[in-house]
């Protein structure tokens, strides 16, 4: 079975949402508030997205149509749901994307993972994202909001810094220990 890529079973798609909403109630106990419902289909579409890439990380002669047409965005709305669930999985995607570009920096494969974690910023904390980020559905829900803003001050992602919104919330986190959670912090904002 070496260079090719093998289609999922119904089988393997009903395992893996089991599992996946096994891990998404697991992860949820770290969040506070409301947490929003487990989204199967854009759980199992992370699942499928990342498990295609670490194939195609290692079978790296199968070209630009083969990635594309394997690694396609996700076709739904994004919300809470979708975005908690695709996290089950695309926290993972900073380090498959480091893999994948010290393997070949400038490959297909790598823009690609590069466009999913601008399309996906919850999970791409820490990572160096080119584009803009849509934050929205992130900003307006207090549970991603919290989880958000304590993973960019965990990474201390100043990158992420360049938002008035989000500095806000930062600065409300830190507090008083701002120096001490987060040494030489300074808000980045861009002027529009």
């Amino acid at each position: 079975m070496g260079g090719q890529v093998i289609p999922f079973s119904a089988e393997d798609i009903e395992a893996a949402t089991q599992c996946l909403h096994q891990q998404y109630n697991y992860q949820a106990q770290e969040l506070t508030g409301p947490i929003p419902a487990f989204h199967a289909g854009a759980a199992i579409w992370a699942a499928g997205f990342l498990y295609r890439a670490v194939q195609l990380t290692m079978l790296r002669d199968l070209g630009e149509d083969v990635v594309n047409g394997l690694l396609l965005p996700f076709n739904g709305p994004v919300s809470p749901e979708t975005i908690l669930s695709v996290d089950i999985s695309f926290r993972n995607l900073p380090n498959l994307l480091g893999l994948a570009k010290g393997l070949a920096p400038e490959d297909v494969l790598v823009k690609r993972l590069q466009a999913a974690a601008t399309e996906w910023p919850f999970s791409s904390v820490g990572m160096k994202v080119e584009g803009i980020m849509n934050m929205d559905a992130i900003m307006n829900n207090a549970c991603l909001r919290r989880a958000y803003i304590d993973r960019i001050i965990e990474a201390r992602d100043s990158r992420r810094c360049n938002n008035v919104q989000v500095n806000e919330y930062i600065k409300e986190a830190l507090g008083d220990h701002g120096q001490l959670l987060w040494p030489g912090w300074e808000p980045e904002v861009k002027e529009m």
